[in-house]
């Protein structure tokens, strides 16, 4: 082997390297799904709470048990597109936004789920349901930031740094109907939207 030849390949495999560091994350219809389900979720909350529509305080129970079953089942439709080996899948970006993501889905789950059934046990819906927003938003930072930074995505660092402002003020307007209105907003700013530019920098043979 010359050193021209070695040369080559080291650069080959630097490429390589490169390349795969620079691989478009694939967790955009994750986003976007979840996002849009929030968006109208909060939007119907404020609706509700403001009395701009009249369905009773079991409204609520319904109006989130329905988004809690179609979010879950469009997730799960939405796992079985990505089924099989997909172009830049093993990237540290890609690799990063699964765990981090699943990890918060995970610390979601586990305070609404108590909520849930405190609010069973108690009779009455939980306190903890009208301060959850700046926990969620926290949520979506932490994923934003660190999936937007692995993955060298500009759009979903700036999500992370919307979602981040979005703590304080949904902290700020907690107790208030209108949290629920800027919860809406916030929800299709920061998940919404950076899921459908996610999808448009996806390779035409992994959409």
């Amino acid at each position: 082997m010359t050193q021209t030849t070695l040369s080559d390949d080291l650069a080959y495999v630097r490429d390589l390297a490169e390349a795969g560091q620079a691989a478009p994350l694939l967790g955009g219809r994750f986003l976007a799904w979840w996002g849009a389900m929030a968006t109208l979720a909060y939007a119907g909350h404020y609706a509700i709470a403001s009395g701009s529509v009249d369905f009773g305080q079991a409204a609520y129970g319904w109006l989130w048990a329905t988004f809690g079953i179609i979010g879950t089942g469009g997730y799960f439709w939405l796992v079985r597109t990505m089924s099989g080996d997909k172009p830049g899948a093993a990237s540290a970006g890609n690799r990063a936004e699964t765990i981090v993501w699943m990890a918060g889905g995970f610390v979601m789950f586990a305070y609404f789920i108590t909520l849930t059934v405190k609010s069973f046990a108690i009779g009455q819906a939980a306190i903890g349901f009208m301060t959850s927003l700046p926990l969620v938003f926290s949520v979506y930072a932490v994923g934003l930031m660190t999936s937007g930074t692995m993955g060298k995505n500009t759009a979903l660092r700036n999500a992370g740094f919307a979602a981040m402002a979005m703590v304080a003020i949904s902290a700020w307007f907690t107790g208030t109907n209108q949290v629920w209105l800027i919860a809406s907003i916030g929800a299709f700013l920061t998940m919404f939207v950076p899921g459908i530019i996610l999808l448009r920098q996806e390779p035409s043979d992994v959409v």
